[in-house]
């Protein structure tokens, strides 16, 4: 039985499941269907769906969830694009860096829209993420339950009708979904596959000592409530031909700062994070065996701009890049000795990836293919890391 798809290379270990038939994945059968999907009804058909909204009871017609990052700016654009009035809402993953923080306000100021930053209690964060690690290997799964399910609290407290994200990641990595099912935001929906079935109950009692009170925003509010209240949710890439490299090289017209990092080519998908390519792609490496540069790898094999051949020299090249993990050890409060028992008991298979060094280490030169290379910008090195406004103010 093959483990990767033959195709794209992603692993059949893929979290969102992931199968293969006759020598390609499900994420590469579904990706076919952008170039047989008639993008302009698709697009009327949004036009009619986001009719339904505009100006309604509240003073905005739709929450639109961001992170900073280059696939918000241009969810945002389209967003005003449409004629809606979006409130934006961010929660504070307290792992931004000088980089992240100006993608963000920037986004904000740029477009000129209202917004708010949800900083959550320090204490309780730390406490869960510290669980989160110990239990599941994974930093970002209190943050990812805060994104996915704040938004909607704030949509049902305000009677905001509409929540608008960018990309369905399920369609577009595995293809779980087709673009024709049109696959809207759910309680089972985020918790299959943006919260790989943790919640945050699953962080307590013999992990995080907090308060059930302290979790509310943790939560996905009840079905039957948001319900009542007419809450949905819808995923622009349902509706667009979605090509994340290409739109995000776009959105730095608009001042987004793409970041420089080893762990791939990609220098738009979560640059500003001080973990995303750094312990937290260690630690998927850790849990699931693979890394993120296989996701950009696959995606853009799908999108012909490298062969399979140059997938393989790509994953074979970023492979082994090291990570530099101390710093978020020291943000988490934790002792030297804590750090390097953690290291020892809980990294032993992972030990040649971790850097002791603090200084960033250029990629090393790689001929990546003209194609792709055409949609990489000049990017940047972030100068501090854990740059945190809000409840603990580092400067």
């Amino acid at each position: 039985m093959l483990s990767n798809c033959p195709k794209c290379h992603y692993p059949l270990n893929h979290p969102f499941g992931l199968t293969i038939n006759e020598r390609e994945c499900s994420g590469c059968l579904t990706h076919k269907e952008k170039d047989q999907i008639n993008w302009d009804d698709k697009a009327n058909e949004l036009d009619l769906i986001l009719g339904r909204f505009k100006k309604q009871r509240s003073r905005y017609d739709c929450i639109v969830p961001v992170v900073g990052d280059a696939e918000d700016y241009y969810t945002v654009s389209k967003v005003l694009g449409a004629g809606l009035s979006p409130l934006v809402v961010c929660v504070n993953d307290y792992f931004k860096n000088d980089i992240g923080w100006h993608n963000l306000h920037n986004l904000i100021t740029h477009f000129d829209v209202d917004s708010f930053v949800f900083n959550p209690d320090m204490r309780v964060y730390k406490d869960l993420v510290r669980t989160s690690l110990r239990k599941f290997d994974h930093i970002m799964l209190p943050f990812l339950q805060l994104h996915t399910a704040f938004p909607v609290h704030v949509a049902y407290e305000r009677k905001i009708p509409l929540i608008i994200w960018g990309q369905n990641q399920a369609v577009e990595q595995v293809g779980k979904f087709s673009h024709h099912d049109a696959a809207e935001m759910s309680r089972w929906n985020r918790r299959e596959h943006d919260l790989f079935n943790v919640e945050a109950g699953h962080l307590i009692g013999n992990g995080a000592q907090v308060d059930e009170r302290d979790l509310n925003y943790y939560r996905y509010p009840e079905v039957s409530s948001i319900a009542r209240r007419g809450v949905r949710g819808l995923y622009l890439s349902n509706y667009m031909r979605w090509d994340p490299i290409a739109q995000n090289q776009a959105m730095t017209e608009f001042g987004f700062i793409p970041e420089t990092n080893t762990a791939t080519f990609d220098i738009y998908e979560r640059a500003g994070s001080s973990v995303y390519y750094q312990f937290h792609d260690l630690l998927k490496m850790k849990r699931i065996g693979y890394r993120k540069v296989n996701d950009h790898v696959a995606r853009e094999i799908r999108h012909g701009r490298i062969t399979n051949e140059d997938g393989l020299s790509l994953l074979s090249h970023y492979k082994g890049s090291r990570v530099y993990i101390k710093p978020f050890f020291e943000w988490l409060g934790v002792t030297k000795s804590g750090y390097d028992w953690f290291k020892l008991h809980r990294l032993s298979n992972q030990l040649e990836l971790i850097s002791e060094v603090k200084t960033f280490d250029a990629p090393s030169p790689f001929v990546i293919a003209d194609e792709l290379k055409r949609y990489l910008s000049e990017s940047k090195v972030a100068e501090e890391q854990f740059v945190t406004f809000g409840k603990g103010l580092y400067i």
